[in-house]
């Protein structure tokens, strides 16, 4: 299936990147798409659907962070690049929404989600504010999946339940949330 669909979409990409599905050369039962349906294409091809799709839990989440960054990140974006700092009600923000802990498991304060969540949220505070979503995204991707998977279940006990909640750990520093270290970022 991805042959005939790479070999459409390659050819027709510049013709229709308002589409959200490539059409692919008619193949094993497929319905034949009409040429008027196809926008004009020649009539001897099929829909595929995406490859991928979102789950419910998914789309809820980047509707969700969406409608925080946009509410409570964007106003401070141009006090934050002047001032060359953090907001405090930025990161605050962060941990209320449970978003500085996405894949740590519920039984240590995370979200328990998957790894992908976390590369739609990162993707959706960057449309915003890249700084942002570079501080969820080492929070999220390196320091937090390093104590998940390598930590002994001590280390997990003890921090993981600070990194979800209030603690940024930025390398060999580590801030108990207060905005001051964190200014530096």
């Amino acid at each position: 299936m991805a042959a005939p669909l790479l070999g459409s979409c390659g050819k027709q990409f510049g013709k229709s990147l308002v589409r959200s599905w490539c059409l692919a050369s008619h193949r094993g039962g497929r319905p034949i798409v009409s040429e008027a349906a196809a926008g004009g294409m020649a009539t001897n091809r099929a829909l595929f659907p995406p490859l991928q799709t979102f789950t419910e839990e998914e789309n809820m989440m980047r509707e969700t962070v969406k409608k925080f960054s946009q509410e409570r990140i964007a106003p401070l974006v141009s006090k934050m690049d002047e001032n060359g700092s953090m907001d405090e009600a930025v990161i605050s923000g962060l941990f209320e929404q449970g978003l500085m802990g996405i894949e740590i498991d519920e039984q240590y304060g995370g979200t328990g989600s998957t790894f992908f969540s976390s590369v739609l949220v990162i993707e959706e505070l960057a449309k915003v504010d890249p700084a942002v979503s570079v501080l969820c995204d080492i929070q999220n991707t390196l320091i937090n999946t390093l104590f998940g998977q390598l930590g002994t279940e001590e280390q997990k006990q003890k921090y993981l339940p600070r990194l979800a909640t209030d603690t940024v750990r930025l390398g060999p520093h580590r801030c108990r949330f207060s905005g001051h270290c964190v200014a530096s970022v």
